[in-house]
């Protein structure tokens, strides 16, 4: 008997299997928000101890961000040639290791290297959970489910505001302690609970016995046993990955959807490393300042879940652009909120709620433009493509910081980028629909041909 994978799987029930893998690749999602902000909280901190300028802590997390772009392009590369469950592992446990170092840094050079080195493995970890969990899910909920469990980046986020919040007696290292300690606790129940992708095992030569065995997890109700044959779908072929990203038709897609992961995350970077460090002399209380900076993941989190069923009637890349347009509005309201606490955590939240919201779909979105053997390269490397906006983002923002403009007109910088983001995202929007369609007739073709052939046969 000969079992296409790929079809089994894209067509199986949604159920426990699926579901555990879902949230292990959440945790490493997690852990990504998580370090995102413990940096951003402990940064005055660090100021103080090494005795710079504000202005010089933007380099800082150029440095975590550089690692993050260049973990992106390289793991994801990793992934599909070396195994994207057994690359994840590697990246759970280096970012640990280099999570436990940051609160040693006694030298600006150590603090980089260590920032460095933890969003490296970071940057690798984060694509590779979306490719993991798009290659286990059915395709009719892929977006959605794989959307929803990109949540876990903001719950990630306000986890490092509280554990920085409330752990601040027993000293602000402690929040790269938790951040450390607990993925190195975790990786033996991934090695153990989070197998290859049964693509990738396919193509890898793996004994029919062991794909059998996911097999028959991922669809109780069917047997399969180590005598079938296990194939996949014929656009689903090995090779040199980063090449295929241009190729049967994708080198428009790919480029567009590097602009939109660019353009959104240099926004997104932006408010995540600053408002607290912007708000730091504003009058406001520490307490305030985490309740405000913790709005944009909350936001985020609101806006996951309630633009997902708008997704499923839209489509996915008309609401990632309407998301993004809608995300600059709630940008320029917030540059004229002052200094009021209610008014900036309102304004807050609605950026959170539309950027991130919008970033989570786009995330989730971007998996469907690749077939299952280039998703780690493809995501990753749009990933690493927006990873790059990262970097830029809080450096430039340092600049202006040095040139004492005020918060007003920095939140207000970061709405140019997300306009951009929309309108890329929308061509994205048409360039796919129309890609869709001509794979669509081409299949049409081919199976009006291959009933010609058997009818001259007959």
């Amino acid at each position: 008997m000969t079992v296409n994978v790929t079809e089994t799987i894209e067509n199986a029930r949604f159920g426990g299997f699926q579901v555990r893998i879902l949230v292990m690749c959440g945790i490493m999602i997690f852990f990504d928000g998580y370090d995102l902000l413990s940096i951003s909280f402990t940064a005055p901190e660090f100021i103080k101890l090494l005795a710079i300028d504000r202005s010089q802590i933007g380099p800082v997390f150029s440095a975590g961000l550089f690692g993050l772009t260049l973990g992106a392009l390289t793991f994801g590369l990793m992934g599909d040639r070396l195994g994207p469950s057994r690359t994840f592992l590697f990246c759970c446990i280096t970012f640990g290791v280099f999570s436990l170092l940051t609160p040693f840094a006694r030298t600006l050079n150590a603090l980089f290297a260590v920032r460095f080195l933890a969003g490296l493995a970071l940057g690798g970890a984060s694509p590779i959970s979306i490719a993991i969990a798009s290659n286990y899910c059915p395709r009719r909920i892929r977006t959605t489910v794989v959307m929803i469990m990109y949540i876990s980046l903001a719950l990630g986020q306000i986890a490092a505001g509280y554990t920085y919040g409330f752990l601040a007696t027993f000293g602000w290292q402690t929040v790269f302690y938790v951040g450390g300690v607990l993925p190195i606790l975790l990786a033996p129940l991934f090695y153990l609970w989070l197998p290859e992708p049964v693509e990738y095992m396919v193509l890898s030569g793996v004994s029919r016995q062991r794909i059998a065995a996911v097999m028959s997890r991922i669809e109780p109700g069917v047997s399969f046993d180590a005598g079938s044959d296990f194939a996949i779908s014929p656009q689903d072929r090995p090779g040199f990955q980063l090449y295929q990203l241009f190729q049967d038709k994708r080198a428009f897609l790919t480029s567009l959807l590097w602009i939109v992961f660019f353009t959104s995350i240099m926004a997104i970077y932006f408010y995540n490393n600053w408002i607290p460090t912007l708000l730091s002399g504003s009058g406001l209380s520490q307490a305030e300042i985490v309740a405000i900076t913790t709005a944009l993941p909350l936001g985020g989190i609101a806006g996951t879940l309630l633009i997902s069923p708008v997704l499923i009637k839209l489509g996915a890349f008309r609401t990632v652009a309407l998301g993004y347009l809608c995300a600059a509005a709630a940008m320029i309201v917030l540059s004229g909120a002052g200094v009021s606490f209610g008014a900036l955590a309102s304004c807050i939240f609605a950026v959170g709620f539309f950027l991130i919201g919008t970033q989570s779909a786009l995330n989730a979105s971007s998996a469907l433009i690749y077939p299952p053997s280039l998703r780690s390269t493809g995501v990753g490397w749009g990933f690493g493509i927006g990873r790059i906006g990262s970097i830029i983002s809080p450096s430039l923002a340092g600049i202006l910081v040095a040139m004492h403009w005020q918060p007003a007109r920095l939140f207000l910088v970061a709405a140019i980028p997300t306009l951009a983001a929309s309108a890329a995202a929308y061509v994205l929007m048409r360039a796919f629909a129309a890609a869709h369609r001509l794979r669509s007739n081409e299949v049409m073709a081919a199976m009006h041909d291959a009933d010609n052939l058997v009818s001259q046969q007959q």
